[in-house]
Order: C-alpha cells, then sequence, then structure tokens
C-alpha cells in the first residue's frame, strides 16, 4: 500500500502545481479574453483561430520548450528552476492559457454582441465595465477555468519531463499512477486513479456550489424621492449623415434638440429610426459624452447588468455615488416593489422594460435617447412611464423618443418627425401628412389600398 505520508505530500504537490496555474492562467486569460473580444481588426480573427488550434496544444511539446527554456544551455537556465514544482506550473500554465483565454474570448464576445451598446452609453470607467463584462460572461469564463484546471490536473507528458518524478519533490498523483503501473502495481495505480478523479470531482462540485448558492447581501435601496433632472446644455441644431459599406443609412436628417422639449421620431421598419439613436448616442462615427447627467441610451432590447431586481435598481448608486439615489422612487413609480427580491433571470419581458428603463433614468440624463421604450407594455405601465417623461420634460432634460404609436408620438411630442429610407421628410410631404393623419397616405399622395401600415 502507498505510504499515508507519502500520498498526503503528492497531493498536496498536485493541487498546489494544478492549482496554481489554473490562478495564474485565468488572471492572465481572462483580461486577455476580456480585452481581444473588443477589437474589431482583421488580425484578431487570425488570432482567435490560433488560440483555439492551441487548445490541443500536446503537453510533451510544451515539456520540450520548458525544458529547453530552463536547461543550463537555456535562456532560463540561470533561475535553476529545472525539476522543480517552480518549472511544473510555468509549463502547465502555458499548456492550459490557450484554454482559459480562449474560452474567455468566446464568452466575453457573446457578451459585446448583447450589451455593447450599453456598457457603451453608461459612462463606466474601463475598471467598472470589465468588472460589468466579467459578471455577464461568468458562467462561460467558469467552464473555461474549469476546463483548463481539467487538463492541468491530468497532465502527465510535461510535468515529467519538466519536474523530473522527484518523489517528496515534484512527484504528482498522475506521475505516481504511471509510476505504479510501470512497476506492474496496477492496483495501486488503479487507487491513485480513482483518488484522482474523486479529488477532481469534490473540488469541482465545491466550486460550483459556491458560485450558485452563494448568499448575495441584498443592497438597501434609497431615495423615496427623485433628485433633480439634469438641463439639457448641448447642440441645438444637429445634422446627422451615415454611410456604411457604400449604403447611405442617413442622409442629412436634420435634428432641433432643445431643453425641456420631446422629440418623436416615427417611421417604418428600416427607416433609420433606431441608427438616427446610435448617432446621437455616438455608437456609431461621432464622439458623445454619455453617462451620468449627460446622455443615457436606452436600447429597444432591454438588458439587465446585475443578477437581482435590487441591485439593478441601485446601479447608478454603487456606480456613481455622486448621484442623488432614487431607486425607491422609480421602484414605486414603475410598480417593480413586489419583484425586489427576485433575480432578474426570473423577470417576464414586460418586467425586465420597465426595470432597465429605471436603472437608466436614475443616472439623471440630460439627454434621453428612448428606442420604443413602452413597445408591449400595458396601459398603466405606459402612462406611468410618459408621466415620468413629461416630469423630465418640465425639467429641462431634452428627450428623443422612436415609437411605432402614432398617438403616442403626437400625445408626448413637441415635434414628430417622420423618416423615410434614411431621409427626413418635409412637414408638407403627403407621406407625413398621411402617417399623422392616420390616413395612410403614399409617398405620391395617392393612397395604397391593401397596404399595411407604414408605422
Amino acid at each position: 500500500m502507498v505510504d499515508e505520508a507519502v500520498l498526503q505530500e503528492v497531493i498536496f504537490t498536485t493541487f498546489l502545481t494544478s492549482g496554481t496555474a489554473t490562478l495564474i492562467a485565468a488572471a492572465i486569460g481572462v483580461p486577455l479574453g476580456a480585452w481581444c473580444a473588443r477589437q474589431n481588426a482583421s488580425f484578431f480573427s487570425k488570432l482567435q483561430t490560433v488560440i483555439t488550434a492551441l487548445y490541443g496544444l500536446p503537453p510533451v511539446v510544451v515539456g520540450v520548450f520548458v525544458y529547453s527554456l530552463f536547461s543550463k544551455s537555456g535562456v532560463l537556465g540561470g533561475l535553476d528552476l529545472l525539476f522543480t514544482v517552480e518549472a511544473m506550473i510555468f509549463a502547465q500554465t502555458c499548456l492550459i492559457l490557450p484554454l482559459v483565454w480562449g474560452g474567455s474570448w468566446s464568452a466575453f464576445e457573446a457578451v459585446g454582441e448583447d450589451y455593447s451598446d450599453t456598457l457603451g452609453t453608461l459612462g463606466v470607467s474601463p475598471r467598472q465595465r470589465l468588472m460589468l463584462e466579467v459578471g455577464l460572461a461568468i458562467n462561460g469564463v467558469y467552464h473555461a477555468v474549469i476546463l483548463g484546471f481539467g487538463r492541468a490536473i491530468a497532465e502527465v507528458g510535461a510535468v515529467i519531463m519538466v519536474g523530473g518524478n522527484i518523489s517528496g519533490k515534484t512527484r504528482v498523483m498522475t506521475t505516481s499512477i504511471v509510476l505504479e503501473t510501470s512497476k506492474g502495481n496496477m492496483d495501486q495505480a488503479a487507487l491513485l486513479g480513482l483518488l484522482l478523479l474523486g479529488l477532481s470531482l469534490a473540488l469541482v462540485a465545491f466550486a460550483s456550489f459556491a458560485r450558485t448558492q452563494r448568499k448575495r447581501t441584498k443592497p438597501v435601496l434609497k431615495g423615496e424621492a427623485v433628485g433633480a433632472a439634469t438641463p439639457y446644455r448641448g447642440a441645438t441644431s444637429r445634422v446627422i449623415s451615415l454611410t456604411k459599406d457604400e449604403n447611405r443609412l442617413l442622409d442629412n436628417v436634420h435634428l432641433r434638440l432643445e431643453a425641456g422639449t420631446i422629440l418623436s421620431v416615427v417611421g417604418e421598419s428600416g427607416a433609420g429610426k433606431s441608427t438616427l439613436l446610435r448617432c446621437l448616442a455616438g455608437l456609431e462615427e461621432d464622439d458623445v459624452m454619455c453617462g451620468p447627467e449627460a446622455c443615457i441610451f436606452v436600447p429597444q432590447r432591454p438588458v439587465l447588468l446585475t443578477p437581482s431586481v435590487a441591485e439593478e435598481l441601485n446601479f447608478s448608486s454603487q456606480y456613481f455615488p455622486a448621484l442623488s439615489p432614487s431607486a425607491l422612487y422609480y421602484q414605486n413609480k414603475f410598480s417593480l416593489g413586489h419583484l425586489s427580491e427576485q433575480s432578474t433571470a426570473n423577470l417576464s419581458g414586460g418586467e425586465r422594460q420597465r426595470l432597465v428603463l429605471a436603472r437608466q433614468l436614475s443616472l439623471a440624463p440630460s439627454l434621453l435617447l428612448l428606442d420604443e421604450c413602452t413597445a408591449n407594455l400595458g396601459w398603466k405601465h405606459i402612462q406611468a412611464i410618459e408621466d415620468e417623461l413629461i416630469r423630465l420634460k418640465g425639467e429641462g432634460v431634452c428627450i428623443v423618443m422612436v415609437t411605432h404609436n402614432i398617438l403616442q408620438a403626437k400625445r408626448l411630442g413637441d415635434e414628430v418627425i417622420v423618416l423615410h429610407e434614411g431621409k427626413r421628410l418635409s412637414d408638407n410631404d403627403p407621406l407625413v401628412k398621411g402617417v399623422l393623419s392616420g390616413s395612410w397616405m403614399g409617398h405620391e399622395g395617392t393612397k395604397k389600398a391593401g397596404s399595411p401600415p407604414i408605422v
């Protein structure tokens, strides 16, 4: 039988090397994955292909590389690290870094596709954005790290080559299994294999349990009365054009942006309404100051940034302490009080929509860009949202609102503009008169029988 003291030493060395290598790979690979996911240059798509190919990096190749690096004639030979635990950790880190890097890259890339517009217009610092992205990509990052740990703890070739399988120093469980097998002690080899499997499964199960079952402290919601709004002081006239891939998406769309006004934008699907808001938010070509007390964009698809309703309501207080808290005000205003204990994963579409609007409005915008913010909501919730928009307008906020609801556009808008094929139509255009009157007149002034509504 294997000596108990020797077995304990082997188990300790196993988890020391594999655990440390996993932590180092995560510390390097996760930030790299987050950074690479934001890059658009063609070089990074090629780099991603290379990283993915390295998922199958042969351990013996890593062993040869590290051995030559730390040998007496190697570049780092003076460090005298060959046949040490440190060399084994370095080898395992090299082996699993592509797995953690590539897996994290894919996870952050998925987050970027869904959340980039919101994260790009919140006004958070690069560090805060990274932490938000980590929280959103946590499942993908977790599986990448666990996959890396699994490969590290099961690795044999590289650790034998650079560690030497020295008893009491660099021997780990996998090399012990190889040694016992070579000696013909199959019972001990099988026992060590089962022990390694059991310990690995137990550690991964504990990590999974801690991740999913960790208790969160519910943040204290403050701000029963909302603070004063931020009056708009930006440019009062904007002319917006946008061309992509030789396609003219917006053609000299003139807008008047004034404090204490609501500009309603209507038009058929594909007319350029959402693109117009993205330009105003600085998500296309212009550089726009976004964030607290500046420009705030509420995209058509609501995206939540935190795990619980209470945390989402408390977002502005957590990330921007200088702002007056307003969590309780918006919780009551948008009928979210009964949801404060819930996870954001369990919300309906309408509940998510109201919660996102509450989070964004708590940032005290001076220029508020709304893309279909009341779509698919009941009349009571629409009324509450419209009341809040009217309050903000009265306190000097400039609001640009895209909507398919003509009655809402006319009810709230100080000015209603109609977009058609990327152009703003003249107020005297027959199509504009038809849209705003509900008669659905064609662009040439003749009614199109059987045509569906344009907006």
